[in-house]
């Protein structure tokens, strides 16, 4: 969903996975969102990068393309049946930006390809 090349993903999954599980904690999966957020605004994942001026607290969130509506589809199966008991079906944030607020209760698993 996030348009990269195969192996601007690689560097991305062997950056953020540093201790080499194979899957990647909060921490790691929020580093490897960063990390995308970079290369598509053109950077390359480097040494000199991770080590460079980067504000990491301020950089915007990556784009996934087709997340929004994945995330509605699936909400919309899962809660199709609640939304007529409670009369709203009015939603004023994206989707995905409800996923990662520091609200969300539910813990959420990607895999990146």
């Amino acid at each position: 969903m996030s348009n990269l090349l195969r192996p601007d993903l690689k560097q991305v999954w062997t950056t953020a996975d540093s201790k080499r599980q194979g899957f990647l904690g909060f921490k790691e999966f929020v580093f490897a969102m960063q990390l995308v957020s970079l290369v598509q605004e053109g950077h390359q994942i480097s040494h000199d990068l991770l080590n460079g001026d980067v504000d990491f607290e301020n950089i915007r969130p990556p784009v996934m393309e087709g997340l929004d509506t994945l995330i509605m589809r699936k909400k919309q199966s899962s809660k199709s049946s609640s939304l007529e008991s409670n009369g709203s079906s009015s939603n004023q944030t994206s989707p995905a930006s409800q996923l990662f607020s520091s609200k969300s209760s539910k813990k959420v698993c990607f895999v990146i390809l």
